[in-house]
């Protein structure tokens, strides 16, 4: 090995050793937040049950605590899911729902939050479709999704409405930015939502080529060939 292809090697060779190691790395953090977050939850239930029962004086109840604070979380979710897929649990939530949207401050935090979840989860949500625009600036080419339609009120394009499109960030794309922008300026591609987190929280790795929807209608009247290509 000559000493020009050293550096290339040891360069080439730490990259391989990231990209294997930053998927695990990834994985770990997302599952440790996830369980210190359901154990948590209902850790102070487990330790009033471990001293109901006197077990709090071992000192192998600690560990079990972990475990029995997971359990009780996941059953109470479960629980929680099963009063919202009836009609009667989806009328008391709705009713809950509307006692938090009265009270001061918590209509704030609960209402954000909640818009939040529906806008990511379940078929109503409000992603319509993964376009590309270019943002920060010209020649700048972002992943977006289409959140709504809406009149142009303050004649901020040529056309009649504007789109309000969200850029999310990478690799967590719970935060971003939202932009309005002229349905001519935004370019529709084959990606479906859940493709496009895919490609968004892998920083570009997982995906499969950006392509133009089958149907040329749903470009906007742009010709994205021309554009992208």
């Amino acid at each position: 090995m000559t000493k020009e292809r050293s550096p290339r090697f040891v360069r080439r060779t730490l990259l391989t050793g990231l990209g294997i190691l930053l998927p695990l790395f990834i994985t770990y953090i997302l599952l440790a937040f996830l369980f210190n977050l359901f154990t948590s939850v209902s850790a102070p239930l487990a330790k009033a049950l471990a001293s109901v029962a006197g077990l709090d004086g071992y000192p192998w109840i600690q560990p079990l605590e972990s475990v029995v604070n997971l359990l009780l979380s996941l059953t109470v979710i479960f629980v929680l899911g099963l009063i919202g897929t009836n009609i009667l649990g989806r009328q008391v939530l709705t009713a809950f729902d509307s006692l938090l949207l009265r009270l001061p401050l918590i209509k704030s935090i609960y209402g954000a939050a909640k818009q939040i979840i529906d806008t990511f989860q379940g078929p109503d949500r409000s992603f319509q479709r993964v376009v590309l625009l270019q943002y920060p600036s010209q020649d700048l080419w972002s992943l977006g999704f289409v959140v709504a339609e809406r009149q142009d009120t303050l004649h901020l394009a040529s056309s009649d409405t504007m789109l309000a499109v969200f850029i999310p960030t990478t690799p967590n794309p719970t935060s971003g930015f939202l932009v309005l922008v002229s349905p001519g300026k935004v370019f529709s591609i084959d990606y479906s939502v859940e493709e496009a987190f895919k490609f968004i929280i892998s920083l570009g790795i997982v995906g499969k080529d950006l392509t133009p929807p089958v149907s040329s209608a749903s470009v906007l009247g742009a010709d994205p060939q021309a554009e992208l290509g």
